[in-house]
């Protein structure tokens, strides 16, 4: 989901008071409440070892699909330009797609603009576990000048039900992925008052995951003509190349080889600061 609530807050805060704002960047004490939920911390390194793969072989389903359907593939590169009937009907068919895509239950898709205040979310239920409501809000999407937010949001929206599947429905609940997504879940269902800071939300590995997932697959069937800013960290978001702004699976690799004696938590802060200057301008 995006994180609008937490940017008003710390673009109203004098933010240049810390070198490393705790309203922004992401916070030691604060990701040590669940340390299996977050892709700063060690406990992590299993789920960096398998993801990228994983996921990016998941992503390029979803963008096969839709490449094979050259008038929806028209729809996306124009959405901008598409009224709000059209637009929707555009969300629903990717919606589709991405469920056969990831080979998952279908969660409730709702297109309305009165059941949340924010532009989009994934209901879940940690406790009756079942595939999950994704809400798209066109109100407030329509307040956004990003013309592809709905886009990029349904998408990612959608993926936070195939990572739920698979850590709390499916027969490989024990494997990394689906272990660091469990936590996730549980984390912001449980800490939720804790982790309100920009930078320790979207560092979830669900978030994480989940704002990257959207990036590449609209960024990709748009030939990289969006803008993903306020999409997350840039440890989810890419360059014109396609690699990441920051790869916290290189981070790791450096650190575990020894090139890097910092924590992962303290240099990911330090190259986050890019973004963080872009934001708070």
């Amino acid at each position: 989901m995006k994180f609008l609530v937490i940017m008003a807050l710390v673009m109203t805060q004098n933010l240049m008071a810390e070198t490393f704002n705790p309203k922004y960047f992401a916070n030691e004490a604060v990701q040590r409440l669940a340390p299996e939920a977050f892709a700063l911390r060690p406990e992590a390194a299993a789920f960096h070892s398998v993801s990228g793969k994983i996921s990016l072989k998941e992503r390029q389903a979803l963008i096969k699909l839709i490449n094979e359907n050259p008038e929806l593939k028209a729809e996306i590169v124009n959405f901008k330009n598409l009224d709000w009937e059209k637009k929707e009907k555009v969300l629903k068919t990717v919606f589709a797609l991405e469920v056969k895509a990831l080979k998952i239950q279908a969660p409730i898709l709702i297109i309305d603009s009165k059941r949340i205040k924010g532009e989009a979310y994934f209901d879940f239920d940690i406790h009756n576990p079942t595939p999950g409501t994704v809400i798209i809000n066109p109100e407030a999407i329509a307040k956004d000048s990003n013309p592809y937010t709905a886009l990029l949001l349904l998408v990612h929206e959608t993926r936070h039900s195939a990572q739920f599947q698979l850590a709390f429905m499916s027969d490989n609940s024990d494997n990394p992925m689906a272990k660091s997504y469990k936590a996730a879940f549980i984390a912001q269902k449980e800490h939720a008052t804790e982790i309100v800071s920009f930078c320790d939300f979207l560092t979830l590995i669900n978030e994480y995951e989940a704002f990257q997932f959207g990036n590449y697959v609209i960024s990709s069937l748009v030939s990289g003509d969006v803008d993903t800013l306020g999409m997350g960290t840039y440890a989810s978001q890419f360059n014109q190349d396609f690699t990441l702004k920051i790869d916290l699976g290189k981070l790791f690799k450096d650190y575990e080889g020894g090139e890097n004696k910092e924590t992962i938590l303290n240099t990911f802060n330090g190259l986050e600061k890019a973004q963080y200057d872009i934001l708070i301008k």
